[in-house]
């Protein structure tokens, strides 16, 4: 079984989360300051922007033979970064810590997965 598996799973449960804050902020809207329903919907754009790539990189490297360890961390880390993404844009009008690591940390992570995956068919 791939270990990839576990990693989409535990993502696509953080994808059906994101879609449901966005229809809540949605019902909320006049009870929520100005800013948090554009936030909530750029969390899931975002996500779902960002996080079939790394997930399929994520897969073709593992298949293609990238040790299982690499694999996890790389996993941990999409998670770990997509949820500080979420709560970074979600609470905070604006830029902020969590927001950046998240994207960023996103952003690094995929040019990491797209050199193994180069490496790895290389030989």
């Amino acid at each position: 079984m791939p270990t990839t598996l576990l990693y989409a799973g535990l993502l696509a449960l953080l994808s059906v989360l994101l879609a449901n804050y966005v229809l809540y902020v949605r019902l909320r809207a006049t009870a929520l300051p100005k800013w948090q329903p554009n936030a909530a919907e750029r969390v899931q754009a975002n996500f779902v922007e960002n996080v079939p790539l790394a997930l399929i990189l994520l897969y073709l490297v593992e298949v293609a033979g990238a040790g299982t360890q690499f694999v996890h961390v790389c996993g941990v880390l999409l998670v770990v970064l997509r949820l500080l993404h979420a709560w970074g844009l979600a609470r905070n009008e604006g830029a902020n810590y969590p927001r950046l690591i998240g994207a960023q940390g996103t952003f690094v992570l995929m040019a990491v997965l797209g050199s193994a995956a180069l490496l790895l068919s290389l030989g």
